[in-house]
């Protein structure tokens, strides 16, 4: 049975890549990328082999990394591949240790763990000077990468049970923004405080090589010290960690094996909630859907929380370099970005696109819905972005120019996501999955559309653009009123034939969106 599992496994693996030729490309580019970076962890390990005091507090943060990196990103943040998910085997009565075996062997089959042991091995020529530290530091990245494999395949499991309660999603969620806006100090307060960073790294790797962390990446550092004691405990920990591990592992799959997944209870809803709020036509109603979702959704609140998080951002990185520009940037950013969010609007609408196909909603009041809902949302924090910043620095005469600017590439974003998402889907996190997942094979597909939607808006950009710059330069309110015209013009230009042609799409295109949008591709 365990050989049948790892066999399917790798079947599946196998089968992913032929699903498209997109997902074949995705792969190729970003295993590429992968190895890049495992050539890179190699030659740092092989060029700091002389450096014999950083060695062992470098191998311990190294491996504290790749342990950490695997325990939190994929089961909270990116989402791992689930197609062995234990509960998908509760109806088939196989006996359940075997079964938690199988499926342990099985999360070992991945391109991203097959990558970071070639990383972890690479890492290990740091010892490579002495042959019996190296061999016992092969053997250790070994050991991390089956704490790492473990740890993901454990936390993975607990996060799937309890994602069920939306309270554990909002509270993730929460965390996430946290961890985002807190990007920024985070760097600023490494870059100001470089030439101290070692004093609190050294006894930070100290701590860690206690941990399950860092356990068996300090076996070798103290094998290399001499310290025979120091070496003995660490490796006594590392196993114990890792066969405790492996215990709670094996206990959490058995019990999901035979535990069917919880029950879903759709809420109580009391009132009409947006819908009385907006205009009784086709519109208004797609509209007033489209708001729920912005506030509901956590796959729209991820577009959301960059209002909040760029200025934070870009403030902390002001005041690592002394300059605040790119404060005064806030608005177009802005702008574009939440114009840009509703060009997958209609990918994430998945089966409930529906609603808009059967009810003969047209293409054009399904269009200006999406762009009411998001105006509305974003037209208040966008004035906020342009104006506050020149204001506050002493620079009045900026505020038309910088206005001018955000409302264009506000429109400008509006109207060409109206045409893109009527005319292109692609896949996205489907309702209900962990929204900062990514589908497997969407990457290269994904990352062409997107790149050519933002080069079509950058180009619409460019009229107002030129007397921004003008003004800019020779700090003239007068050429930043200009832009201010040339920006509401041609954004109004540019979203009332988005509308129109989005809309006359979407009426041609509607069963084929629906085919699309169902299969989420």
């Amino acid at each position: 049975m365990v050989a049948h599992l790892l066999r399917l496994k790798l079947r599946l693996l196998g089968n992913g890549f032929k699903r498209s030729p997109w997902q074949l490309v995705g792969v190729i580019i970003g295993g590429l990328y992968a190895l890049g970076i495992v050539v890179m962890l190699s030659l740092a390990g092989w060029f700091t082999a002389d450096q014999s005091d950083l060695r062992g507090w470098v191998a311990i943060l190294a491996g504290s990394v790749i342990v950490l990196g695997w325990a939190v990103i994929p089961p909270l943040i990116t989402g791992v591949d689930l197609t062995l998910e234990p509960q998908r085997f509760v109806h088939f009565g196989i006996e359940e240790k075997t079964l938690a075996r199988g499926l342990i062997l099985a999360g070992f089959i991945s391109i991203p763990a097959a990558l970071t042991l070639l990383a972890a091995l690479g890492f290990s020529t740091i010892w490579r000077l002495d042959p019996a530290v190296f061999v016992v530091g092969l053997l250790c990245a070994v050991g991390t990468w089956l704490m790492a494999m473990f740890a993901c395949q454990y936390l993975t499991i607990v996060a799937t049970a309890l994602r069920g309660k939306r309270r554990f999603r909002e509270l993730s969620f929460a965390l996430l923004f946290l961890l985002l806006v807190g990007l920024g100090p985070i760097f600023s307060t490494i870059g100001s405080n470089a030439e101290s960073i070692f004093e609190v790294l050294v006894p930070i790797s100290a701590v860690l090589g206690y941990t399950p962390l860092g356990a068996f990446a300090a076996v070798p550092g103290a094998l290399a010290a001499g310290e025979m004691g120091m070496t003995a405990m660490y490796a006594g920990l590392a196993l114990v960690y890792l066969i405790g591990l492996y215990f709670l592992l094996t206990r959490a799959t058995g019990k999901a094996t035979v535990t069917p997944p919880a029950a879903q209870r759709a809420s109580s809803a009391k009132g009409l909630g947006f819908f009385k709020l907006t205009p009784a036509t086709p519109a208004g109603a797609v509209a007033a859907r489209a708001l729920t979702y912005w506030f509901k959704d956590p796959r729209y609140a991820l577009s959301v929380i960059m209002v909040p998080m760029l200025p934070v951002i870009f403030y902390f990185a002001g005041g690592s370099t002394g300059s605040y520009t790119m404060m005064l940037l806030l608005g177009p950013m802005i702008g574009i970005l939440m114009g840009f969010a509703i060009s997958a609007d209609v990918s994430y609408d998945n089966t409930a696109f529906a609603l808009h196909v059967l009810t003969g909603v047209s293409g054009k009041a399904d269009r200006l819905g999406r762009v009411m809902a998001c105006f509305v949302l974003v037209i208040v924090p966008l004035i906020l972005a342009a104006v506050l910043p020149a204001a506050l620095t002493g620079q009045p005469w900026r505020i038309p120019g910088d206005l001018g600017l955000s409302l264009g590439a506000f429109l400008i974003a509006l109207g060409v996501s109206s045409i893109a998402s009527a005319r292109y889907t692609y896949a996205v996190p489907l309702p209900g999955d962990n929204p900062m997942k990514t589908p497997p094979g969407s990457g290269a597909r994904v990352a062409v559309t997107q790149l050519a939607i933002f080069g079509i808006m950058g180009v619409l950009l460019i009229p107002t653009l030129i007397p921004y710059i003008t003004g800019w330069v020779m700090h003239s309110s007068l050429a930043g009123y200009i832009s201010l015209a040339v920006g509401l013009i041609t954004g109004s230009l540019m979203l009332f034939f988005g509308i129109r042609i989005g809309g006359r799409t979407m009426d041609q295109r509607a069963p084929e969106l629906m085919q699309s949008v169902m299969i989420n591709r």
